[in-house]
């Protein structure tokens, strides 16, 4: 245990200092690293907003459908046999008298899942219950498909492109640091050299280096929180409140995390080369 944190410790010293001597090459690295972060914050915002209007849609998808006077009670009943398969609430209000109109019986239907808005429509629409269902507003169906259609397809593609420019950020994060790390092992192979050349453990050479990766990486996530979250407040549109909470509960913590391990791999891939075998 006394020889790991010695080792920590050594490492996290030379690896700062590394990164205060190359301050130009670091500030460049942390810079990039912060843009990608701060897209890839604002797509899991997008992601969290859109599933935020779905669930706020969820509460208020209602949709009402006259039956016919009389209607068929058996078949009745074999719709609603159909629809025990469906997360949905389901009533039947009866017919109403005003001075200067009639509204007939209808079928309250709240869906729980906007999801399957769709298909249960469908089946209110099978040939087999025209002595059950009455005209209805097809106009007003149309677009409230649509609606619901619209938003499933916004959660679908921000949910893609989330995963697409995850696995983008942690290659060109990687690819970054490995970049970062050749030019700086450029003018720093003579202290590798000497180092092997007493016969020092590849992983005790290593260690600077990685830190030097893991302190990158956390600059470059702070950074990107930070501006991201003064930026978050400029956009009225957005619940800018709720959005930072969810970010904060459920992606910054991994965020940092995986900026660190990205920082460590980018390191350690750039200076192994120089561990082993003859240095050129």
């Amino acid at each position: 245990m006394k020889k790991i944190l010695a080792w920590w410790r050594r490492s996290f010293r030379e690896g700062s200092v590394q990164l205060w001597r190359h301050r130009f090459l670091s500030l460049t690295t942390v810079g990039l690293g912060a843009l990608i972060l701060i897209l890839l914050n604002f797509v899991f915002a997008t992601q969290f907003f859109a599933d935020l209007s779905l669930q706020s849609l969820e509460q208020r998808a209602d949709f009402s459908i006259p039956l016919r006077e009389p209607y068929d009670a058996f078949e009745f009943d074999a719709l609603k046999n159909d629809l025990q398969k469906f997360n949905i609430e389901m009533n039947v209000l009866s017919a109403e008298e005003f001075p200067d109109f009639h509204i007939p019986p209808r079928v309250y239907v709240k869906f729980l899942d906007i999801q399957e808005v769709s298909d249960v429509l469908e089946v209110f629409k099978n040939p087999r219950y025209l002595e059950v269902v009455g005209d209805w507003d097809g106009v007003a169906e149309r677009e409230f498909v649509t609606l619901v259609g619209n938003l499933l397809n916004l959660r679908k593609n921000v949910e893609m492109a989330s995963r697409v420019l995850v696995f983008l950020f942690l290659a060109g994060g990687i690819l970054l640091v490995i970049n970062t790390f050749r030019i700086a092992l450029f003018s720093r192979r003579d202290e590798v050299f000497i180092a092997r050349l007493v016969g020092a453990d590849p992983v005790f050479i290593a260690g600077p280096f990685i830190v030097e990766g893991i302190l990158l990486g956390l600059l470059s996530s702070l950074l990107a929180i930070i501006l991201f979250v003064f930026a978050l407040k400029q956009i009225p549109l957005l619940p800018s409140g709720q959005i930072f909470l969810h970010l904060w509960n459920n992606v910054f913590a991994f965020e940092l995390l995986i900026s660190a391990f990205v920082g460590a791999v980018g390191a350690w891939w750039s200076v192994r080369r120089y561990l082993r075998g003859k240095l050129e």
